[in-house]
């Protein structure tokens, strides 16, 4: 027989997690609300534990603005040799299957928001992480360059090009510098 402790009443963590649930829906409402001074407002102190979380959306999918652009980003790390290492994300036509399930959250980071201004905060942690990568203490990393590449999509009504044949990135640009300092490594 169940003993019957609850006089009725929810207990603290009900009334947490039931809150918490609340916010959470108020904020996911207010991010899918147009842009607005009070949707700004809102997520001026938000935003950053927003992404954090992974909690922000993007349905730029299925948005009317198609991207006219095909981009990659990369980072050269220079070492006190004056050698150089390439840092690529996943590139997913190079997976297997499962790999690509597992590493398709990163990738999609590192596309759509790591060679971007607006996410111009996360620059120095992302090179210290990749410092730390391609540490070794008898050539260490001296600095790292975040770099964008692309090429403009041909427009598929003139001349339809398969994944395979479209035009290499050609076109490059330097988005952010780091100077490591050796309390980057530890």
């Amino acid at each position: 027989m169940e003993e019957q402790t609850n006089s009725g009443k929810p207990k603290a963590s009900e009334i947490c997690i039931s809150l918490l649930i609340a916010v959470y829906f108020a904020f996911v409402f207010i991010w899918f609300l147009p842009e607005s001074v009070f949707k700004s407002k809102v997520f001026s102190t938000m935003y950053t534990p927003w992404l954090y979380w992974g909690l922000n959306q993007s349905w730029s999918l299925f948005s009317p603005n198609i991207r006219q652009m095909n981009y990659y980003p990369s980072a050269i790390i220079t070492f006190e040799d004056g050698s150089k290492a390439l840092w690529e994300p996943p590139l997913m036509d190079k997976l297997t299957l499962v790999e690509r399930f597992k590493r398709e959250k990163f990738r999609k980071w590192s596309i759509d928001s790591l060679p971007w201004s607006r996410f111009k905060d996360y620059w120095p942690d992302f090179a210290k992480y990749v410092g730390r990568k391609y540490y070794n203490p008898l050539n260490k990393p001296v600095s790292l360059s975040l770099n964008l590449r692309w090429i403009e999509i041909p427009n598929p009504s003139q001349k339809f090009y398969r994944q395979t044949e479209l035009p290499p990135r050609t076109k490059f640009n330097t988005t952010f510098c780091y100077k490591y300092k050796p309390e980057d490594f530890k």
